[in-house]
C-alpha cells in the first residue's frame, strides 16, 4: 500500500475527474487497458479512490431503502438502526475485500499490482452502483415480481463478470486469479450482511 495517508483538502474529486475515472473503469471492463490511463495510480491516487465509497452512496442508499420498503416491508427496528446496518455492512463488504487481498497480496505475487487493484476496484465498484441503481427504482414502483427476480439475477452474473474483467485487466493478472478474487469478494460480502444482520437482529441486504 502506498504510504502517507489520505489527502483531506481535495479528497473528493470533481464532477469531470469522476467522469474520467467511470471512463476509465468502463473500458477496464471491455478489455482496453487503455483506461488505466484514466486512472490517477499516484500514492495520492490511490487514497483519492476511497472517495468512490462517497460517490457511491446515492445509488447504496437507494438500495437501502428499496430493501426496508419492498424487501422487508415493514421494519422492526427503527430507521436509524436501519441504516446503521445497511451502512455497516456495505462499507465491511465493500473494504474488507480490499484489506485481505493487500494482506495477501506478497504471497500471491500481487505486491505491485495492488495501487492499479485498488483504485480500479473502488471506481469500478462505484460505476457499477449507479449502473445499476435503475433496478431498485424499478423494484420500488412495480415490486418484487418472476421478471425483477431474474433480471437482478442477471445484474449479479453481469457485476461479477465485470468486475473480474476489471481486476484482470486492471491488474494485469490471470484470469483463474482473477476468479478467485472475486469468489472471495462476494464471499465476504455475503458473510458481512449475515455478520451485520446477527448484530443488529435484523435482515439486511
Amino acid at each position: 500500500m502506498p504510504a502517507g495517508s489520505p489527502p483531506s483538502p481535495d479528497f473528493l474529486p470533481s464532477l469531470p475527474e469522476i467522469g474520467r475515472y467511470f471512463t476509465g473503469a468502463w473500458q477496464l471492463m471491455a478489455g482496453d487497458r487503455q483506461g488505466l490511463h484514466r486512472l490517477d495510480l499516484s500514492a495520492d491516487g490511490f487514497w483519492r479512490s476511497f472517495a468512490a465509497l462517497v460517490v457511491a452512496l446515492p445509488p447504496t442508499a437507494l438500495s437501502w431503502l428499496e430493501f426496508e420498503r419492498v424487501e422487508r416491508g415493514s421494519a422492526a427496528a427503527g430507521p436509524l438502526a436501519a441504516v446503521a446496518a445497511h451502512a455497516l455492512a456495505d462499507l465491511t463488504a465493500w473494504l474488507l475485500p480490499l484489506l485481505l487481498v493487500g494482506i495477501a497480496a506478497r504471497h500471491i505475487g500481487f505486491e505491485r499490482r495492488i495501487v492499479p487493484f485498488v483504485v480500479a476496484a473502488n471506481w469500478g465498484g462505484a460505476l457499477l452502483t449507479w449502473a445499476f441503481s435503475p433496478f431498485f427504482v424499478l423494484l420500488l414502483v412495480t415490486g418484487p415480481s418472476d421478471l425483477t427476480q431474474i433480471l437482478g439475477l442477471l445484474i449479479a452474473l453481469a457485476s461479477v463478470v465485470l468486475t473480474t474483467r476489471l481486476i484482470v485487466y486492471a491488474s494485469d493478472c490471470d484470469w483463474p486469479l482473477a476468479v478467485s478474487i472475486v469468489t472471495m469478494m462476494v464471499f465476504v460480502s455475503l458473510l458481512s450482511y449475515g455478520a451485520v444482520s446477527d448484530l443488529f437482529g435484523m435482515a439486511v441486504g
